[in-house]
Parts: structure tokens; sequence; C-alpha cells
């Protein structure tokens, strides 16, 4: 059938009619809609009448972007906050730190952390020791020589600790005195020198890190007696709580045509105790709130040569040979507040290769001119175990602990417990240490105060007595030391006195002197002291003391006067990225008697000359580079710590320290 004609038309004007309004409809989607397309006038909510001039009215394309400016502060504001969380998730709960020394001086004058360690200029143990009145350094050459000291005159009154673990003087050659070329005060974090009235401890603290980013740092410095030396150190903490340490050093000091990094070469003229040392540290540990543990090794390697002295006097024989310290620990709690505990197990062990050897236990095959027979090298080594189990409390104003250190010397084991306390409140400040049997069989008790009843004036009195196990190995004693300081202004003015009673003293074999125990009667001494701040960062620091009279291995006098300019200039520098450190120090020594034997019915005793020193020290810090540089000897003249033996002449060293965060 087929459609009307008049139909078929009516469809094709009905769709011809419904077409544009379909298209109608298309065109007004709003995601189609540009943003200029309309046109016309919206109408806008009238504004808040502020008394101020209405603004123009913002262009679309200006709102546009500050829109966009807005969403990009959002943005570096989140990835901030990101950041700083970030940075703040670096550090990791410290490693165990053994309990500090109790330092009740004037000033902290004798307590460095840090930075402030090398900021003194010294760059050996016994640099930071001339600092202490009562104490009588001995060297027998720059760095590579043998270096040793004595309080009071006795070489037993000196003690080490590391971490906690005593550092005893077990070499054969020492005769119970510690070489301190062997200890390494570029690995230190912190130094205490607790000065009690007979006895003085050094507590050294090794370096630890708490941030998981890794830590780098290297010392550089070159001078005259062809000084080169190289130190290296890299510490980092991971995000399990994992520490790794690792350094290494080599220093040289030779002359004549030697290599400053090896063997010698040809012909040599090194007759004063030249030579190198070689040291390394390092450690592992883990560490988690109250929870750590960690191993740790230090060690040292020197090959010095002998130094030949002047014409009538004894010869100081050469050396090669090494030292090694280490230790494992596990420690629960903080020493600085709460319970804590600490268990330690050292070792220690010593080696002397070839002649040196031999020259220590005077035995043939040691060089000497008089000895003709040809002997084989002779090696000797000796070590020695040290447990260290130790617990306390610290509070606020108080702190007490018990430590045991039990040792084994071969077959024969001991314990030597120590009971210490503090207590420091307001004005006062006391501290006591009470010790059964130590390494050397000797009782001790110490009592020490200080007392600041007002903010000008400064009381400090210590109080030692001893008593040796063996009473032939000398008599019981007491020392008395009582100081008294006024402030003026920036300055500290003070003196006092100390009596030590009749004792005992070891002979200092190391030195060269034959060993002995020499009898030492008792002794009166004044002490005069001055330090702090003159003007701003200008600082003076004076220490002084003078005895009834000489004894064996004291002085009757000795002075020590350090000028001194610290300062960040903070004014110009406000962010402190600029340190300058300037000192000038002058140190004085009457004679030293040494005891050499007998010669018939009179007695060997031989006088080193009067000694003074100068020593300038100039350091500028740019951000975390320093460069320092130090003249020591200014006056350039000859002068002795040994007997017959000549120190170098002016020596100049400079050079680079430089840490940097990677």
């Amino acid at each position: 059938m087929r459609p009307l004609p008049g139909l078929r038309w009516g469809w094709t004007l009905c769709a011809l009619l419904v077409l544009p309004w379909y298209q109608g409809l298309a065109q007004v989607r709003p995601d189609s809609v540009r943003r200029d397309s309309v046109r016309a006038p919206l109408p806008v909510p009238a504004a808040a009448d502020t008394g101020k001039a209405p603004a123009a009215p913002q262009d679309s394309a200006q709102a546009a972007a500050a829109a966009d400016s807005a969403m990009q502060v959002r943005i570096l504001a989140r990835s901030d906050s990101v950041r700083r969380a970030r940075l703040a998730d670096t550090l990791r709960a410290p490693l165990a730190r053994f309990e500090a020394g109790a330092s009740l001086e004037v000033t902290p004058r004798l307590a460095w952390r840090g930075e402030a360690i090398a900021a003194t200029g010294a760059l050996t143990l016994a640099d930071l020791l001339d600092r202490v009145p009562g104490v009588t350094t001995y060297r027998s050459g720059w760095l590579a020589g043998m270096h040793a000291a004595t309080y009071l005159g006795d070489t037993r009154r000196i003690r080490l600790f590391l971490d906690g673990v005593e550092l005893d003087p077990i070499e054969a050659r020492h005769r119970g005195m510690l070489d301190l070329t062997d200890i390494q005060i570029w690995t230190l974090d912190e130094v205490v020198i607790e000065r009690h009235a007979s006895e003085l401890r050094i507590w050294l603290r090794s370096a630890t890190v708490t941030r998981i980013i890794p830590y780098t740092r290297f010392d550089i410095f070159t001078g005259d007696l062809n000084t080169n030396a190289f130190r290296g150190q890299f510490a980092r903490r991971f995000a399990n709580g994992f520490s790794l340490q690792a350094s290494g050093q080599q220093v040289a000091t030779q002359t004549g045509r030697v290599s400053a990094f090896g063997a010698p070469t040809g012909t040599t003229s090194r007759l004063r105790s030249d030579g190198t040392v070689r040291g390394y540290m390092t450690r592992v540990g883990w560490a988690r709130r109250h929870l750590s543990a960690d191993l740790f090794a230090m060690g040292t390697s020197r090959d010095r040569d002998g130094h030949t002295p002047r014409k009538g006097f004894d010869s100081l024989p050469s050396f090669k040979g090494g030292r090694r310290d280490a230790y494992a620990r596990i420690a629960y709690g903080d020493t600085s507040a709460g319970l804590w505990t600490q268990l330690l197990y050292g070792t220690v062990s010593t080696v002397v290769r070839g002649d040196s050897a031999a020259a220590a236990l005077n035995l043939p095959g040691s060089e000497t001119p008089d000895d003709s027979v040809d002997a084989p090298p002779l090696d000797t080594a000796t070590s020695r175990r040290q447990t260290v189990i130790a617990v306390g409390y610290r509070g606020r104003s108080w702190a007490v602990s018990l430590t045991d250190r039990w040792r084994r010397d071969g077959d024969r084991p001991w314990h030597a417990p120590v009971l210490r306390g503090r207590y420091a409140k307001g004005p006062l400040d006391v501290a006591g240490w009470r010790e059964w049997r130590g390494a050397d069989s000797t009782f001790r008790e110490d009592l020490s105060l200080r007392l600041r009843p007002v903010s000008w004036l400064t009381v400090s009195v210590s109080r030692s007595r001893r008593e040796r196990e063996d009473t032939a190995a000398g008599p019981a004693g007491t020392t008395v030391r009582a100081e008294g300081a006024l402030r003026l202004k920036g300055l500290w003015i003070g003196g006092g006195m100390l009596r030590d009673d009749e004792t005992s003293v070891d002979n200092p074999v190391l030195l060269g002197v034959p060993e002995a125990r020499l009898r030492a009667v008792g002794a009166q001494g004044g002490l005069v002291s001055i330090a702090g701040r003159l003007y701003k960062a200008l600082g003076f620091d004076l220490q002084a003391i003078r005895w009834n009279g000489a004894q064996y291995n004291r002085p009757q006098t000795q002075a020590r006067a350090e000028l001194s300019v610290v300062t960040d200039w903070r004014s110009r520098f406000p962010k402190g990225e600029f340190g300058l450190n300037f000192r000038l120090a002058y140190d004085y020594r009457s004679g030293v008697p040494f005891y050499y034997g007998q010669k018939g019915a009179e007695v060997d005793l031989r006088v080193t000359e009067t000694a003074q020193v100068a020593t300038g020290v100039l350091e500028i810090r740019i951000q975390r580079g320093t460069l320092f540089y130090q003249y020591r000897n200014l006056s350039g003249g000859s002068y002795e710590q040994i007997r017959g033996i000549t120190m170098p002449p002016a020596v100049q060293v400079y050079g680079l320290r430089w840490e940097f965060w990677n």
C-alpha cells in the first residue's frame, strides 16, 4: 500500500521544525561555554562599607592567576612540612655514654667538648695537661716523640678513663707510666679533667653521632721539621638505629732526606725523636630508646728514632711498636637522668718490636754505643683484660654509682670497686670517690667541695687519703688543697694552698732514668689563679704554683699564662658563619731534678735547665672549615724537658679542619 503524498510531506515539515530546537539544546551545555562568552552584566552584591575607595573590578585572567598562586603556596607549605618531618626523623637514640667526671673548678676551664678541644691549639693530650696546676709534662721531641706527665711528681697519680674503661700502662718499658702519644684526642668528643687533691682523673669520651645524615671530617696540616699530617673521620646512623664510624690518621715528623709517608731513602740525620705515628678508630653499634650495644676499637702504631743527647748525657733509644684498646658494651638507660647500667668488656694489647724491645728490657740487642753483641731482634707483646660493671642513678640534684673493675693479669685476677657520689644544689656542690684496691693495689678516698655563698665568691676544698696494700711500697698519706676566688667584673682572681704528706714516687723509667722507688718528703705549695674575660671577647688565664722546694720529678715553680680572643662576631655575622680564635701562651718552669742512680756514696742528681716557651695560635673559621696556624717556641731558643735532651727550635704548622654533613 503506498503512503499518501500529503502524509509524507507532513513528516518532512515536522523534522525541519524540530532540528533547530534540538541544535539549540546542544549549544547550551555548560562544559562548552567559554569564560568570556557571557557578556551580559551579572548582579554583584554590594560591598561592605569600609570607608575606603572601592577597588577596580579584577580581570578574570588575574583572578585565575591568583588562584594558581594560592595553590602553589599550599603545595610549597605542604612540601616544607614534609621536609621538616623528615629532618626531625633523622635523629636517633644516642649510644651509651659513661658517667662523666666531676670537675669542681672555679670556672669550667678543665672541660672541653667537641670543637672546643681543637680550638685550644692542643695537638696532643700533653698540650691539654699543661693547663693543670701541679702537672709537669715531659717531651723528647715533636709530635712523634715520647710524651709523659706526672702529677705532684708521681707518675701513678694520673689516671685515664676512656668511656669508663681505665687505660692501664702495661708496657714493659713504661714501668707503670703511660706514653700520652698513644692517646688520640682528635677522636674524642669530650675531655673532663677531674682534679682532686692527690690524684688527677682524666675522663675521655669517644665521639658518637645521632643523625642519619653522614658526617665527614678532614684535618690536613704541614709545617717545619717535615711535618705532614692527614686525618679523616666518617660517621653515620641508619634508620634502624645502627651506627657506623671509621677514622684514621697519618702523622710524620722527619728531617733529612726522608719521605714523610714512607721508609727512609738514603742517609738520614734524624736524631730528635722523629718518626711516624699512625692511628685508627672504629665503632659499630645499635641503639633504640633506652637500650644500646656497640663494639669499639682504637689503636696507634709508631716508628720513632732514637734521640741523641748533648755530650755527657744518656740517649733515648728508638722505638717501634703500638698499642690497641678495644671494648664491647651493653647499656641500658642514660647517665644524665634516671637509672642506668652498663657492662663493658675491654682488652688492651701492646707490642714492642725489634731492638726497641731489647732496649726496653735492657737486654742484648739494643743499639747502644757500648754494646758489641749482635743478638736477633726481640719482640715483646703484653695484654690485659678488664671487665667493667656499673650501675647508677641520677636525680635532679644528686647522683650515685657503683662500679667494679675486674682485671686479670696472667693468672692473678683482682677486683677494684668504686663508689661515687655527687650532690649539687644551690651554692653547694660536693663530689666523693671511694676506691678499694685499685690497679696499683692502693685504697683511695677523695672528697671535694665547692661553695658559692654569693655570686662574687667561690671557695673550693679537696681532701684525699691514700693507703697502699703493701706498706713497703710507700706510707699512707693525706693531701689537702684549699682555694678561693673573687669575681671582679668578668675575672675570677684567687689563690690557695696545697699540702702533701710524705710519700714515695716511682722514677719515670720512660724518660731514660733507672728504675727506682724514691722517697719524697712532705711539702707545701701556694697557688695563684686568674681566669675570665678582660673585655668583651678578650680573655686571660693564669695558673701558677710554687712549692717550698723542688722534689724528684717536680719543679719548684711552674706558671702558665694565656691571652685569648675568641669570638663569632655576631654583630657582623648573625648566622654564625665566621669565627676567630687567637691565643698567645707562655709556659715557665724551673729546673726539675731527676734521679740517675748512685755514684759511690753520692746520689747522681741531674736538674734540667729552666724552660720558657711562648706559643701563638691563630684560627679563622668560615662556615664549617677552619684554617689554623701555630707557632711554637716563638723566641726560637733552646730548652729541655728531659735532662740532656734538647727540644726542637721554633716550629710552625698550618692547615685546615673541615667538617660537613653530606
